[in-house]
């Protein structure tokens, strides 16, 4: 699989990684070579969507305007105006971020964060036209974990609205799904698409053999990340259950 990027108009728009991973020191390495820039947030002070408005619009200098709210969220991220900016291309990394894996609405953020960056990288509006009023930007962003292996997000995230998840080299990518959002990524990206439901059946039948194997070969991951997703999901179905 092609590696991710902070430079390129292309996919994966979120990646999950640990911040000693050296693509990291590489890619923002790369992206201030072309005069671009690195802007860090704090995933500690995101607890809740209020806060995590609040740091993005405190810490980017959202315009006064800015609503609050998951369309604003997008919309500010697609047509920024920070200070110094001048069109440049953008990589947010949220620092600190392990603790979001307990957030309900984690699939959603991530979800809003690709759309913001799909509508940034191809210059497109939301029918998959050109928008001609906008410039082409390279906007990216990268969630930074410092004692939790992005493996551990993979469930969760993947419940976000047209979100398609991989796993590469320890990472895990997010792009968006290509039915609904053309164009962004290679066709020969391996990745898997929607809530992972394909081994729900296994899971709930106590098949947990079957159910390993089915995610490892889905997601092209290990036996022990495997077993990771497969603990997030059968929790996730529980607690459904439960509810139900």
């Amino acid at each position: 699989m092609t590696k991710p990027t902070l430079t390129e108009h292309r996919s994966p728009w979120v990646v999950f990684t640990s911040p000693a991973d050296p693509w990291l020191a590489s890619e923002t390495a790369a992206l201030r070579q072309r005069n671009g820039l690195v802007l860090r947030l704090d995933g500690r002070e995101m607890r809740d969507p209020a806060s995590v408005f609040r740091t993005f619009a405190q810490e980017l200098s959202f315009l006064g305007s800015f609503g609050h709210n998951w369309d604003a969220l997008v919309d500010c991220l697609h047509d920024w105006h920070g200070p110094g900016h001048g069109n440049q291309d953008l990589a947010i990394l949220i620092e600190h971020a392990d603790d979001l894996l307990k957030l309900d609405f984690l699939g959603l953020f991530v979800s809003v964060l690709a759309q913001a960056a799909w509508n940034s990288n191809l210059r497109l509006d939301g029918d998959g036209e050109l928008d001609e009023w906008r410039q082409r930007i390279a906007q990216h962003f990268v969630f930074l974990l410092d004692h939790t292996a992005p493996v551990a997000f993979t469930e969760k995230t993947a419940r976000g609205m047209d979100v398609a998840v991989a796993l590469s080299d320890g990472r895990l990518l997010v792009t968006l799904t290509d039915i609904d959002w053309p164009a962004g990524d290679p066709a020969s990206a391996p990745w898997t698409a929607g809530p992972l439901s394909f081994a729900d059946k296994e899971i709930l039948s106590g098949m947990t053999i079957k159910a390993i194997k089915l995610f490892r070969d889905h997601l092209g991951c290990s036996i022990h990340e495997a077993l990771d997703i497969l603990q997030s999901r059968s929790e996730h179905l529980h607690r459904e259950h439960s509810n139900g």
